[in-house]
């Protein structure tokens, strides 16, 4: 841009020289001309003053400081001249300055010279014998005047050239600083970390002449620039706080535009329907190609209702899909930002659908494991009650199978208020420090090693390690891993239990040779009510909840519990929980 300015600057200078110089010289050579008319009119006029007849055309050139003299008769015969031969000059009569002078009015002429070859002024005057004076002045015209001064216009033109670089390459430095300066501050680093506009500051000595119109200009400009940085950081922010929120956001979100096309979209929305790729300005079924959620959008964005279904993944997840209508950002019939457009919002409710059908399966589980005893008791009291057993050995029989039956069932209800109890609490009850040796010892001296006839032999090697935590809890634990091991072990089959202590963490594993666990069965062993084999759980006197309270109390504690194990071989159970922290001062 300066260097725009300043060449049409020198431009403009250079023409305005050049027509300046051209009508001075000849507006100089024009006045030139006249005073050489005025001259050559009182010249001739004073040489007629002293005109003899006697007197030569040379004599008189001489008093006319050289000039060319002419003597015409009046009849046009030229009688004399300076510089010619008057015989050979044809009749002057016809001239201009000839008539004129006959007439009594002293006339200038200029015109070429047929008897000379040259170009003259000619004033002519009557003398009192009836002759008429003529003088003559070399004069080549206007243009030869201007061609004289070509030397003086020429170095007075290159002066003004000069002077016209120099102001021109002021001034167009003075207009394109200030805006250099507001294009260096429209750069993006210097707009990010422009701040707003404050009072002005007092005005420095400049470098260069400035213009009051252009510095205001500049100074509003710089005023905006403030206040369109700060409001640039502000969307920055803003933008980075929604970025941060969709990106963090559990649930899926996905904005479209009137044309499908997706204006945003967050990682949960990407990863709920498999996607890996960019799928902003995309159309939607790069994304969703479920055809009752592309029914819920058209819907959106043709009537603006909102619609609400229930759709699962080839994933295997549960989503709750919420479309509703709403403002694309882009520019639509009202202005900028009411262009129409739609949101979807996916909710995972995979965990909820699974604790739903844990909850149908604990009713339908625990319904069906004390139907099964209130059965057999309500047919057993019948029998007693109608005086159907009438010996005395039937009838204890059948007193002992009640008796069974109500213990079963007592025990069953006692499990599941266990669980319950266990799943409603976020921190252990009652916790104390106590040796997890110990526990385990009075759980091994607490189960019969004998089962269906045949002795399981029970080994325990342990080593005292303290812990903080309910006493009765841990000796539940204990009790049901212990139980299973000898429940679901071979006729004189090993239950080996080992507790030792791991840098902060007390590991207790127990391990049997029984008939083990499927690997297909493995992952549900500590759910509620899961059994490997029915037949022999009820057999044993299993309620299922065994492991689930073993896994419920591990969790209570911040611990890990795992399992391993192989059908016919034998299962081994892992426990890990936290040791007791040391009292400060403690040996």
């Amino acid at each position: 841009m300066k260097r725009a300015i300043f060449y049409r600057l020198l431009v403009l200078s250079a023409v305005a020289i050049v027509i300046c110089s051209v009508l001075s010289a000849a507006f100089f050579s024009m006045y030139t001309r006249d005073r050489t008319r005025d001259w050559l009119v009182r010249l001739t006029l004073a040489v007629a003053a002293g005109y003899d007849a006697r007197a030569d055309a040379a004599a008189l050139s001489r008093a006319a400081g050289g000039l060319r003299v002419t003597i015409v008769a009046p009849d046009g015969t030229v009688l004399d001249d300076s510089e010619a031969d008057a015989g050979r000059m044809e009749n002057h009569a016809g001239r201009e300055e000839i008539e004129h002078a006959r007439l009594g009015r002293p006339t200038v002429a200029v015109r070429d010279s047929h008897t000379l070859g040259r170009s003259f002024m000619y004033a002519a005057v009557e003398t009192p014998d009836g002759n008429v004076l003529r003088l003559a002045y070399d004069y080549a015209g206007v243009l030869s005047n201007m061609a004289v001064q070509l030397p003086g216009v020429l170095a007075a033109a290159g002066a003004a050239l000069v002077l016209a670089i120099f102001l021109a390459g002021r001034f167009s430095r003075a207009v394109t600083t200030p805006l250099e300066k507001v294009m260096a501050l429209l750069a993006p680093d210097n707009l990010e970390t422009m701040t707003p506009a404050g009072p002005e500051p007092a005005a420095a000595p400049a470098e260069s002449p400035t213009y009051y119109e252009i510095e205001h200009m500049m100074r509003s400009i710089r005023r905006l620039l403030g206040n369109i940085a700060q409001s640039h950081r502000s969307l920055l922010a803003e933008r980075e706080k929604i970025e941060s929120i969709l990106s963090n956001m559990a649930e899926g979100f996905v904005l479209i535009d009137g044309q499908k096309k997706i204006l945003l979209c967050n990682q949960s929305a990407k990863l709920f329907f498999g996607c890996r790729e960019d799928v902003v300005s995309k159309d939607i079924f790069t994304l969703i190609r479920d055809p009752d959620i592309h029914r819920a959008l058209d819907d959106a964005l043709r009537h603006g209702r909102s619609s609400a279904l229930d759709r699962e993944t080839p994933g295997g997840l549960a989503l709750h899909v919420s479309v509703s209508p709403a403002a694309s950002g882009e520019a639509g019939a009202d202005g900028p930002g009411t262009g129409t457009g739609a949101t979807v919002m996916l909710l995972d409710i995979t965990p909820a659908r699974r604790l739903e059908a844990q909850k149908r399966d604990f009713f339908s589980n625990a319904s069906h494991e004390l139907k099964t005893p209130i059965t057999s008791i309500l047919g057993f009291s019948e029998m007693l009650s109608r005086r159907l057993i009438t010996g005395e050995a039937e009838r204890d029989e059948v007193l002992q199978r009640i008796e069974t039956e109500a213990r079963r069932m007592s025990g069953l209800i006692g499990d599941i208020l266990t669980v319950s109890d266990l799943e409603s609490r976020r921190a252990p009850p009652d916790s104390q420090r106590f040796d997890f040796a110990d526990v385990v010892r009075e759980a091994v001296d607490s189960v019969s090693p004998v089962r269906g006839g045949a002795a399981v032999e029970i080994a325990a090697e342990v080593e005292s390690v303290p812990v903080r935590a309910n006493r009765r809890q841990l000796h539940e634990l204990c009790v049901n891993l212990i139980e299973n091991a000898v429940k679901y072990n071979k006729p004189g089959g090993r239950v080996h239990i080992t507790l030792q202590a791991a840098g902060r963490t007390a590991v207790l594993v127990v391990r049997d040779t029984g008939i083990g666990i499927p690997p297909e069965h493995q992952a549900r062993v500590f759910e509620r009510f899961f059994r490997v084999d029915a037949g022999r759980d009820k057999k044993v006197g299993g309620t299922g909840l065994g492991l689930s309270i073993v896994k419920h109390i591990v969790n209570l504690y911040g611990g890990e519990i795992s399992l391993q194990s192989q059908k016919d071989v034998g299962t081994r159970i892992e426990v890990r929980m936290p040791v007791a922290e040391e009292a400060p001062g403690s040996c």
